[in-house]
């Protein structure tokens, strides 16, 4: 289903004409939950990632040892979601309270060196069929993959992303990689 964005309540560029010059197209996603295969554009589900190909690892030294699991993350929402759909007036019961309490709780990933290599979090992949407005990657590569690090500590201040961006043709990959390799904890629920 194609979803559009309601026209502007105002003219910015009659009000800043200095902008007109940066004028562009955007697309804005609108994800929603599904069950997405490697062959779809998504947002968290998996990704057309070779096989025989090394997935993306964070090489920058930062504490990556200690955070929340992906497993707990994954349940907490589960849990969320069923209890706001069983009843939209109270929420989770008292019983999945204290269970999203224990999901939250953080864990220490054992052994894992503030220098290992981390595996990164393929976030989204986006197939220029679905994405009009996308460019056409180097070499003619028709799908964008995003990647990051599960933890905020990179850049001048310590808080900033580290993001991989990865173009191939989606057309020379033939084996898939599944499942793929994922931290043992992650710095946060988002």
């Amino acid at each position: 289903m194609t979803r559009t964005t309601p026209p502007r309540p105002l003219d910015v560029e009659a009000l800043f004409p200095e902008l007109a010059a940066y004028r562009g197209s955007t697309t804005r996603l609108h994800p929603r939950p599904g069950s997405p295969s490697v062959s779809s554009s998504s947002v968290g589900g998996p990704l057309l990632w070779p096989a025989d190909e090394p997935w993306p690892v964070c090489t920058e030294p930062h504490a990556r040892g200690t955070g929340r699991r992906p497993a707990d993350i994954h349940r907490e929402r589960q849990v969320l979601h069923d209890a706001w759909e069983c009843d939209p007036d109270s929420g989770p019961t008292a019983e999945e309270r204290a269970l999203l309490v224990e999901l939250s709780q953080e864990h220490c990933a054992a052994g894992v060196a503030d220098t290992d290599p981390l595996p990164m979090i393929g976030v989204a992949q986006l197939y220029r069929r679905d994405l009009p407005d996308l460019l056409e990657g180097p070499d003619g590569c028709d799908l964008l993959q995003v990647f990051w690090c599960p933890f905020d500590r990179h850049g001048r201040t310590g808080y900033g992303m580290s993001l991989d961006l990865r173009w191939r043709r989606s057309s020379e990959v033939s084996e898939v990689l599944a499942p793929p390799p994922r931290p043992e904890v992650v710095g946060y629920q988002g």
